[in-house]
């Protein structure tokens, strides 16, 4: 039977624990994994712990280290978009030698214009 499992955060180390929501799980091995799954899999926090609902008893990751994955999270940072430009200027060119470029006009659009007043 499955048990409620509060689970528990911190978004960096030496900070106290904060409840940021809960699972279902009938042990507290599959919990882990439900809890990593769940509300960690973005590197979220830089722990966290489950708690069995009713119970004072706090369990913390044995691994915190593989919170998040392999992801890089270049995209949260404006300096993870340098170079951009570049990378599409360039796969525009290598297209353009391979002759797979349109270079024409884009057609018209098909939706009615607005009339003003209207």
């Amino acid at each position: 039977m499955a048990q409620v499992w509060d689970v528990l955060s911190r978004r960096r180390e030496g900070e106290p624990w904060e409840v940021v929501g809960s699972i279902n799980a009938p042990d507290l091995d599959l919990a882990m994994l439900l809890a990593r799954e769940t509300h960690f899999r973005h590197g979220e926090g830089a722990t966290y712990a489950l708690r069995l609902r009713g119970d004072d008893a706090t369990h913390e990751c044995p691994d915190p280290a593989g919170i998040g994955g392999v992801i890089g999270k270049e995209y949260r940072r404006q300096a993870g978009y340098v170079g951009v430009g570049a990378k599409l200027r360039r796969v525009h060119e290598l297209m353009a030698e391979r002759g797979l470029v349109i270079d024409r006009p884009r057609p018209p659009g098909h939706r009615p214009r607005e009339t003003a007043g209207a």
